[in-house]
Parts: C-alpha cells; structure tokens; sequence
C-alpha cells in the first residue's frame, strides 16, 4: 500500500473515533449543564489562561462567531468572566471564573480516568507516533483551510 492511500485509510477512521470521543465526552458531561463546544472553550482557557475569543477560535479551529455564542452563554452561567486586554481595546480576555476553574477541573479528571484505561492498551511509541502524525494532518489541512477561507 502507498503512502497517500494508507494515509487516506488512517483519515477515514478519523470520523469514527471523533463521533466515539465526543460521546464520550458527551457522556462525561451528563449533569453539568455544559454542552461539548463549552467544554473545549474552558479546556483552552485552563491550559492557557484568559485568551481572547479570536484565539479561543483558531486553537479549535472554530469560527469567531460561534465561539463568541459559546463564550457568551459560558458568562450567564457564571463559568468565564471577561477581562481588560491591555494589547487590545476591543478584544476582552477570556478567564475562568472560580465555579469554571472548579467544573472543567473535575470534568478533565473523570476524562482522564477514562483515558487512562485505553492508554492501558497502548505502548508510549504508539502514543507519541500517533500524535506526531495527527500534530502534521492538523497543520497541513489547516492551511489548506486557511488558503481557501473567503474571509
């Protein structure tokens, strides 16, 4: 098998394991009010502290407005707080509030309970492999996107 066409076969597993993670994910969040998109937006604050909406966007690879939605509806229920950024009058920062800082921390833990079993089925290569080829697809498709994005 050439390298495009096994490439091509890893891509179309890409589908199957997203939709069996995010229910998982899902699943994880059942009894916390927080939808799987509010859940991404919290996990990119709590590994990079208060970010504004824009680069809460391009990490997930999500559009501005829908992100925005998101961040607004993370701040009625009292999840994120907006902040001053001084680099940009327009653009607030987005920071956790105590109750969000508290809910995606207990919500990355039971997510890692679980990895921790399928990593169990995993060597550390494998892992590391994986990740590398993934980190690369992401990279190359996503300035592909970015090349053909109208705005």
């Amino acid at each position: 098998m050439n390298d495009a066409k096994n490439l091509y076969e890893l891509i179309r597993l890409i589908r199957p394991v997203y939709k069996a993670l995010e229910g998982a994910v899902v699943r994880g969040l059942e009894g916390t009010d927080l939808t799987v998109t509010g859940r991404a937006v919290l996990e990119q604050i709590y590994d990079n502290g208060p970010l504004p909406v824009p680069r809460i966007a391009d990490a997930l690879i999500a559009p501005r407005q829908f992100v925005q939605k998101t961040v607004d509806e993370l701040t009625l229920k009292g999840l994120v707080e907006r902040r001053r950024n001084a680099a940009h009058r327009r653009s607030s920062m987005i920071a956790l509030t105590p109750s969000g800082l508290e809910l995606i921390t207990r919500v990355l833990m039971g997510e890692h309970q679980v990895t921790s079993g399928v990593a169990a089925h995993l060597s550390p290569d494998d892992v590391t492999i994986a990740r590398a080829v993934i980190a690369t697809m992401i990279e190359q498709y996503r300035h592909k996107e970015i090349d053909n994005d109208p705005t």
